[in-house]
């Protein structure tokens, strides 16, 4: 068959893809309809006829000002950085970003000198808190939120924005990134007084209840962000960034603000937490406007939750 699919429910294959992403799934029964219960993924790599196929590519090794580099970009599915050659992961194609800013670094135009002398500011912080107690029904008036951290670039922890060709429309230059896992791929079973990114005792709980959910949208490209329930299609938190038109407090002209994702009790105006047992899959997609590049980018999911049962 052709290169090209025959109508848009075709599936069109491209001469520079190095593999294919497929899904597997086993029918109910005779007829064509959803899935069963047997359901997966995979990838199908290509191979070259008559000519080298790279098989395995991991970048020049080396440092930048001195210090060594090193990257941890993940293969698919955990994230496309590697399939799609992003230039964060290589020291050969790096850019820009994190691996030069390192402590006692500083990053000047050709013509800036340093400045001699040394800034030195304070910062002020006020915390509110409420007391923690119980009802003799053994009630708590609070729960412990464990912290849920995921990276879609995982783990480089930063990505490119290649920009994208001359003459796109501005709102056809979209730069994509995803990144597939579980609830499991972000557990840390740990004593929650030592560390506090340690869950305590996960094996007296069955899954997870999502209180806080805030993604890393980078400004002033940041056109999205979504976070998905795999196994049922469900939007579980999605960031637009709001743009400040005023001079009012918390809408000042010129800065952007986003919105984290809050789940509790519906009389407070919130939507429900969904339950995530620990194998739940979920899926991360990010997208930045690429009209001009970007390096040092990211898109790290920091949540907030609670170890619960599944609800009967």
């Amino acid at each position: 068959r052709n290169m090209a699919g025959a109508t848009t429910d075709h599936f069109n294959f491209d001469f520079a893809a190095e593999s294919i992403d497929l899904i597997f799934a086993s029918g109910q029964d005779g007829s064509y309809g959803y899935h069963g219960a047997s359901k997966s993924g995979g990838t199908l790599n290509l191979m070259s006829l008559d000519s080298p196929t790279c098989i395995c590519y991991k970048g020049v090794s080396g440092t930048i000002n001195d210090i060594p580099f090193s990257k941890n970009c993940l293969p698919e599915p955990k994230s496309d950085l590697l399939a799609t050659k992003n230039p964060t992961c290589f020291v050969d194609t790096y850019q820009g970003g994190q691996s030069c800013c390192h402590h006692e670094v500083v990053l000047l135009d050709q013509d800036q000198v340093q400045p001699a002398e040394q800034m030195t500011y304070h910062m002020k912080f006020r915390f509110w808190f409420q007391e923690y107690s119980e009802s003799a029904e053994g009630v708590k008036s609070h729960e412990n939120l464990i912290r849920l951290y995921w990276q879609t670039e995982a783990w480089s922890s930063e990505y490119d924005v290649p920009k994208c060709e001359e003459g796109t429309a501005p709102e056809d230059c979209v730069y994509e990134i995803k990144s597939n896992f579980t609830v499991r791929d972000m557990m840390n079973s740990c004593d929650v007084r030592k560390n506090p990114t340690c869950w305590g005792n996960t094996t007296a709980f069955e899954g997870v209840n999502i209180i806080y959910a805030a993604g890393h949208c980078h400004a002033p490209s940041c056109i999205s962000m979504e976070l998905y329930n795999a196994d049922t299609n469900q939007l579980l938190c999605r960031h637009d960034p709001v743009y400040g038109k005023s001079h009012e407090v918390f809408d000042e002209l010129g800065y952007i603000t986003i919105p984290p994702c809050l789940y509790g009790p519906e009389e407070q105006g919130l939507q429900p937490p969904t339950f995530l047992s620990y194998d739940t899959k979920l899926y991360s997609v990010k997208k930045n406007n690429n009209t001009n590049a970007h390096f040092g980018e990211m898109a790290s999911w920091q949540m907030r939750g609670v170890l619960v049962n599944k609800p009967v």
